[in-house]
């Protein structure tokens, strides 16, 4: 049972109503008060320290240790920004057509509104893709039901964050995967061929029927304003020699919902 001032009263009242009662002396007193005086400062002690590590946590900078070989001077610069940058897939499509040949490469003009491009590759029997926009190589892989049993669909944006609204060209390229993967063990993933190679494998392979179709589609930049990073306290950063320097810089990115441009 706890010890508290209400207790030692009852104790005491009962006491002295009880005739012949075994009676309470005043160490026992003495010694009960001391008992709660003890538990009481006990618990003081526990709060005070709670709340001190409360405040210290909230208020007090945290401390980095860095490397010899790191400079302090460079975190000093202040809040870096990160680059909030992705990209969409629209509705609206820019052209569709059948692909009927493999072995050659298809050329597809068309004229965009959207500040990229989605293009994508859907083959009728296994094959394996290429994909050039404006004339350069961006893309390339399997396409069709593989030996995975899996229906892959070649889908790529420009990401480069060049502006293609107006007139630009697609090109399109199947060939067998038997032609890409002919060095390579059965099931490995095809290492990607470099402009030179992969032109060689196409005229190497030469014009066949094949089945597919090529969709081109808008794409938009949702954001291209980089991106704050938030503190919510500075950092001491603590050099090899024991010197402290107080900086602003910070560990995480603040979030922020990006809007769509266009």
């Amino acid at each position: 049972m706890t010890m508290t001032d209400d207790y030692l009263r009852d104790l005491l009242a009962r006491d002295a109503s009880a005739a012949g009662g075994a009676g309470v002396t005043l160490a026992d007193v003495d010694r009960r008060v001391r008992r709660i005086r003890r538990r009481r400062g006990a618990a003081g002690a526990v709060l005070a320290a709670g709340l001190a590590a409360v405040v210290m946590a909230a208020t007090s900078p945290r401390t980095v240790t860095i490397a010899p070989d790191e400079r302090p001077a460079a975190a000093m610069a202040g809040p870096a920004l990160t680059p909030g940058v992705s990209y969409f897939a629209g509705q609206r499509v820019f052209l569709e057509k059948e692909i009927e040949k493999g072995g050659r490469v298809l050329r597809f003009p068309y004229t965009g509104i959207s500040t990229s491009v989605n293009v994508q590759v859907d083959c009728r029997e296994p094959s394996y893709a290429f994909v050039w926009l404006n004339g350069r190589l961006e893309t390339q892989g399997v396409c069709g039901v593989q030996s995975d049993h899996v229906d892959h669909l070649l889908s790529w944006i420009d990401e480069s964050g060049g502006d293609l609204r107006g007139d630009n060209e697609v090109g399109v390229a199947l060939v067998p995967v038997q032609r890409v993967a002919a060095d390579g063990d059965p099931g490995a993933p095809i290492p990607a061929l470099g402009e030179q190679e992969a032109e060689r494998v196409v005229g190497e392979t030469g014009e066949y029927r094949t089945g597919g179709r090529v969709t081109i589609r808008e794409a938009w930049l949702l954001a291209v304003a980089p991106t704050p990073i938030s503190c919510d306290r500075d950092i001491v950063i603590r050099g090899p020699n024991g010197r402290e320097i107080l900086s602003s810089a910070c560990d995480q990115p603040s979030e922020k919902p990006p809007s769509p441009q266009g």
